[in-house]
């Protein structure tokens, strides 16, 4: 018997309408509704892929598809760029036609892995997030595995612990965070003359993209003699945790001439603490392009920030589990990408909140998907397949080992087939500045 879904498009394509103005209102509401024209030519299905050649997808009806509800987990909905990663998340699933429900989880791993748990209970399909450490990186993963839910993820995971290692981890995506911090703080230590003292305020203790933002920190620093850091308490990714950590070291610090935080957030409490004390003419620097941030910048109140677009990441995730739902098979190089990081300038700010940072995100979410989109799929941004070898080059395989199965992984292959098929997008005009 037919969807309800696969009537609805038969009647956009072949229905009897008076004139070809209802035939158009008609197909405005489908849109209204998460329903495209576009699900009718395009197709789900699965065919197997080796773990060298791109995924792809084939021969099922649009009207077969599946729109199961799906979960997108965050540390919390205080955090700026985590409301920033679910909106897009929702953004991304509605496109799809799927229901997105969140979940905070206040990087306690208890708490996480008890959402599992209320995922299955619901017999949920599929899970999306960004957990807070390693370790909740991991339990989130095994209780998926065991659970028979989908995972995709984004930032954080136990070195050499990849979705080699567990079918149900269908992706994860990251910027390369030591890369992108080195290059922010080359930018920082260059802005301020070579010379003086940084304040560094990190993150959360357990986060990669902590031990990889300042590892990128103390990679620069070595080429500038003429440098000193002076590392406050941890920002915990927080605004207020920043404003805290930065205003009690204050009076202990004589002077200085830039703060280098670990995310936009903390950049934020930063110059609040900044502003609260009338101090004026520090050069501040964040991650992540918060929105807020990139308007700071604008306005000559922080000096960079590396932007992936919280709610892109959060679009590819939600994405992604649509297309394994649907079939889509992944070469083991699609499954562990970095995701390219444009460094905002003053100069190139207010031209990036008007193209990327419209309220509704200005990306093809159908485009992005393999289910829909088998032979024309964009993913609208640089994603680099990311060899594991090179990744944690140095990081010692105590905890978790490297799956052999990367050993027969075609990454060049693949690395070259994601760039070719980025072509369109907000991004697009900046595809040879992106940091991946």
């Amino acid at each position: 018997m037919a969807s309800t879904e696969s009537r609805i498009v038969d009647t956009a394509l072949h229905g009897q309408f008076v004139n070809p103005v209802s035939r158009r209102a008609f197909i405005t509401a489908m849109s209204a509704a998460g329903i495209t024209l576009g699900l009718a030519a395009c197709s789900s299905g699965s065919s197997k892929s080796s773990s060298g050649s791109p995924g792809s997808a084939a021969g099922t009806a649009a009207g077969n598809l599946k729109h199961d509800k799906t979960w997108c987990q965050v540390t919390t909905l205080s955090n700026d760029f985590f409301v920033a990663f679910d909106e897009g998340g929702k953004q991304a699933s509605a496109a799809l036609g799927v229901q997105m429900a969140s979940f905070e989880d206040q990087g306690n791993v208890s708490t996480a892995i008890g959402q599992v748990g209320n995922v299955r209970t619901a017999s949920g399909k599929s899970i999306f997030g960004t957990p807070a450490t390693e370790a909740q990186a991991a339990a989130v993963t095994k209780a998926c595995q065991a659970a028979g839910i989908l995972y995709a993820s984004s930032y954080t995971a136990p070195p050499w612990y990849t979705p080699a290692d567990a079918d149900k981890w269908v992706r994860f995506i990251t910027p390369p965070s030591v890369k992108i911090a080195a290059a922010t703080a080359k930018a920082l230590f260059d802005k301020v003359g070579g010379s003086g003292t940084i304040i560094h305020v990190p993150g959360q203790k357990g986060s990669s993209a902590d031990d990889q933002r300042t590892a990128g920190l103390n990679m620069t620093l070595k080429n500038y003699p003429n440098i000193k850091v002076i590392t406050a308490n941890p920002g915990n990714w927080t605004s207020e945790d920043a404003r805290k950590s930065l205003t009690n070291l204050l009076p202990s610090v004589k002077d200085f001439v830039g703060v280098f935080a670990q995310n936009d957030s903390e950049a934020a409490g930063v110059i609040a603490a900044l502003d609260a004390q009338g101090i004026k003419g520090k050069i501040v620097t964040g991650f992540d392009g918060n929105k807020q941030n990139i308007q700071y910048i604008a306005d000559g109140k922080q000096y960079l920030t590396s932007a992936t677009v919280g709610g892109l990441s959060a679009g590819i995730l939600g994405v992604t589990v649509f297309d394994v739902l649907n079939g889509v098979k992944l070469a083991l190089p699609e499954t562990f990408l970095s995701q390219g990081a444009l460094l905002v300038t003053p100069d190139m700010a207010d031209k990036v909140l008007s193209t990327v940072y419209a309220k509704t995100l200005p990306f093809d979410w159908a485009k992005m998907s393999k289910a829909l989109h088998p032979t024309d799929w964009d993913p609208q941004t640089l994603l680099n397949p990311i060899d594991p070898k090179e990744y944690y080059a140095g990081v010692p395989q105590d905890q978790y080992k490297l799956n052999s199965a990367w050993d027969n992984a075609d990454i060049a292959g693949v690395r070259a087939s994601y760039a070719a098929a980025f072509k369109s997008g907000p991004l697009f005009d900046y595809k040879g500045k992106l940091v991946a």
